[in-house]
C-alpha cells in the first residue's frame, strides 16, 4: 500500500494519549436561532455565526462555535427519547444514548482516527477553528432517517445509508447505533470527508480518499473474501462497464449516483486510481490541494507529472479515458449527494452517504 495511506494500517500508538472525556450538561450561552418548521431542532447557522467578530482569534472563534453546537445538541437532546446525552472529548461532541463505556470507546476512536488522518494529510486537512466535530448517533435507524429527512426535498426518496457527513451549516456526522465494528468504519469514512471539506476536490478524489482511509484503518473491509464478487468478476465488470461515455460520468461524479453496478464500480475505480496517484506522496498532496471539481483535477495534472488518463489506463487498458469537462452537460458532483433541503433552506447543500 502507498506510503501516504499505508501508515493508517499501522497499529495505534503504543502509549495512546489520555483522552479527556466527560458528560457535557451545559455550554457557554449562545443565542440559539432555530428554523420554525422542522421536526427536530435545526439552527439557522448563518444568523448565529453573524456574532463572530472579524478580529476574533482562532481560539475564540473555535470556543464560540463549540458553544453554539453544544446549545444545539442540548435542544436536540430535549426532543429525543430519554437516555440521550452529550459526551465531550478534546475534538468531538457526541450525542447518543450510549452508556459511558461505549461512548468513551467511540470517542477515543474518533480522536485516534483524527490524529492519524491529519498526520497523513498534513496541511491539506482542514484546521480546527470552527468548533468541535459533532457526531450524532441515533438509537435506531428510524430516528436516523427521520433526522436526515430534513436534508431531502419534501416527498423525495433518499438513499439507504449507514451514516453520512452533513456538509451544511455546522458540518456534522449522523449515523445510527450498532456495534463498534460497524460504526467505526463509517466514522473513519465520513471524518475523511470532513477533513477535506474545505477543498474543491472532485467526487472521484473525495471518495477515493475516504474509501482508502476506511480500508487503511480496517483492512478486513478490503479483503476480497468479504466482497460480493471475486477479483476476476470485478475486473470483468469494469471492462464491460467503462467506455468513453461512462468514464465522463465518472470524472464528473455522476456515476456515483447510478442505481446500477456503475455505483459500485465508481467507488472501486476511485479507490484504485487514488491509491495509484498517491504512490508519490509529495506530488499527490500537491495535486490534492489544487484539484478542482470543475474539471476533475485536469488543470492540476501537472502536479502528478503525467496525464490524468494514465491513472485509468493502468486499470482499464488503452482507451479514450481523458476527462472532457466540456461534455458534462449535467454538471458535476463532489462525492456528496446534492439535494435541495426542506425546512427553509433555499441553497443546494451536500452530504456524503456511506
Amino acid at each position: 500500500m502507498l506510503k501516504l495511506l499505508k501508515s493508517l494500517i499501522q497499529p495505534a500508538d503504543k502509549a495512546p494519549q489520555k483522552e479527556s472525556i466527560r458528560v457535557a450538561t451545559d455550554f457557554e450561552p449562545v443565542a440559539l436561532v432555530l428554523h420554525p418548521d422542522t421536526e427536530m431542532p435545526l439552527p439557522v447557522w448563518e444568523a448565529m455565526t453573524a456574532a463572530i467578530g472579524e478580529d476574533w482569534s482562532r481560539e475564540r472563534r473555535d470556543a464560540f462555535c463549540t458553544a453554539a453546537a453544544g446549545q444545539w445538541l442540548l435542544a436536540l437532546c430535549s426532543t429525543l427519547p430519554e437516555g440521550y446525552r452529550i459526551h465531550e472529548s478534546d475534538d468531538f461532541l457526541l450525542l447518543s444514548a450510549l452508556e459511558d463505556r461505549p461512548a468513551h470507546v467511540l470517542l477515543r476512536f474518533c480522536q485516534s482516527a483524527r490524529r492519524r488522518i491529519v498526520a497523513n494529510l498534513g496541511d491539506a486537512a482542514v484546521a480546527r477553528g470552527d468548533g468541535k466535530h459533532v457526531v450524532l448517533v441515533f438509537d435506531d435507524d428510524q430516528t436516523y432517517y427521520d433526522y436526515i429527512a430534513h436534508y431531502y426535498p419534501e416527498g423525495g426518496e433518499y438513499a439507504m445509508s449507514a451514516g453520512m457527513f452533513v456538509h451544511a451549516g455546522y458540518g456534522h456526522f449522523a449515523l445510527y447505533e450498532g456495534d463498534m465494528e460497524r460504526m467505526q468504519p463509517v466514522i473513519a469514512h465520513e471524518l475523511t470527508h470532513c477533513l477535506l471539506s474545505h477543498l474543491r476536490i472532485p467526487a472521484w478524489l473525495n471518495e477515493g480518499m475516504a474509501v482508502n482511509t476506511e480500508h487503511g484503518l480496517f483492512p478486513y473491509l478490503a479483503d476480497p473474501r468479504n466482497s460480493l464478487y471475486s477479483p476476476n468478476e470485478v475486473k470483468a465488470k469494469h471492462a464491460a462497464f467503462w467506455n468513453p461515455d461512462t468514464i465522463q460520468e465518472f470524472w464528473s461524479g455522476k456515476s456515483f449516483l447510478r442505481p446500477d453496478d456503475g455505483n459500485m464500480l465508481s467507488y472501486d475505480l476511485a479507490k484504485r486510481i487514488t491509491a495509484t496517484a498517491a504512490r508519490d506522496e509529495a506530488s499527490f498532496l500537491a495535486f490534492l490541494r489544487q484539484a478542482d471539481i470543475a474539471d476533475a483535477g485536469l488543470s492540476a495534472e501537472g502536479c502528478l507529472g503525467y496525464p490524468m488518463e494514465h491513472l485509468v489506463l493502468v486499470m482499464l487498458g488503452e482507451g479514450d479515458w481523458r476527462p472532457a469537462p466540456e461534455r458534462w452537460s449535467e454538471g458535476v458532483e463532489r462525492g456528496q449527494f446534492r439535494v435541495r433541503r426542506s425546512a427553509g433552506y433555499s441553497a443546494r447543500d451536500s452530504f456524503n452517504a456511506t
